[in-house]
């Protein structure tokens, strides 16, 4: 009698675990995505830098068609990002200044490798031009919601620590700490749908070449949330909010502005 309570209770303690989920991106048959990618960056600049609190707003709304190449035997996949449509304001330019800008960021498709965990390798503008800041390059914006998952089956509440390599075009790629946690799983509409806490870190570095230098002393500290389908192994969205103050140099103008706030909001959602 002894033996079979506690069978039972081992059995029930071990049911309270819960069920681990392997979550891994469909890198040999994933369907074609249509990506809605919006960002929106708020730029606060200190009171005594220009004589008086002032802040600037832009938004970013890009709509593209991110779909693979080719497979390979190693389980990693080639993709590619084109640009369908985009829509770009700034409240500090003048019309014909964002339009000139717009257009250039419409050649900003790209390629990519990626392995089922989500790690991005060899990425390459085909034919564009990356662009010196990061609420309008493209490249950069992806890599920062792109989701890393993990290497072995986790339960609800596990967390696991990714780090990303950011491209760069004059710099050593920019390093990116990310700290994910699996909240939840359920079903909707017959698809296995996992809701994944995701906190990022990184520093900016001045590069050396340009004369536009953007660095930060501190963290720029991010958080949000990821919805991924598991049974069809692609991202549904991404919501990350990301604060951090930075450090603007524009050594052809002879302007420094230190420790400006920049609070930058980037939504992505995936539809087939």
């Amino acid at each position: 009698m002894k033996f079979v309570v506690f069978i039972f209770v081992f059995l029930l303690l071990l049911g309270c675990e819960g069920e681990a989920y392997r979550l891994e991106f469909n890198t040999q048959n994933p369907p074609v995505q249509k990506y809605f990618l919006e960002t929106r960056l708020n730029a606060i600049l200190p009171e005594d830098s220009l004589g008086g609190q002032e802040s600037m707003h832009t938004q970013l709304d890009v709509f593209a068609t991110n779909s693979v190449v080719n497979s390979y035997d190693d389980g990693m996949a080639k993709f590619h990002f084109q640009i369908d449509s985009l829509d770009y304001k700034s409240d500090k330019r003048a019309v014909d200044e964002f339009k000139s800008i717009e257009s250039l960021m419409a050649t900003q498709h790209f390629g990519y490798k990626m392995a089922k965990d989500g790690e991005v390798k060899d990425v390459q503008m085909e034919d564009s031009l990356f662009l010196s800041t990061d609420g309008l390059d493209l490249v950069r914006l992806f890599m920062k919601v792109q989701p890393m998952l993990p290497s072995k089956a986790v339960r609800v509440g596990e967390k696991w620590d990714r780090s990303v390599n950011v491209p760069n075009k004059e710099n050593e790629p920019t390093v990116v700490y990310k700290t994910f946690t699996l909240d939840e799983v359920y079903v909707h509409d017959g698809f296995q749908m996992a809701k994944i806490k995701m906190n990022l870190q990184y520093k900016e570095v001045a590069n050396n070449i340009s004369d536009f230098k953007t660095s930060s002393k501190d963290f720029v500290l991010g958080t949000g949330d990821i919805l991924f389908n598991v049974t069809r192994g692609i991202i549904s969205s991404v919501n990350l909010e990301i604060t951090g103050d930075l450090n603007i140099k524009d050594l052809a103008a002879g302007i420094e502005i230190p420790q400006m706030r920049v609070i930058q909001k980037i939504k992505l959602r995936s539809e087939i």
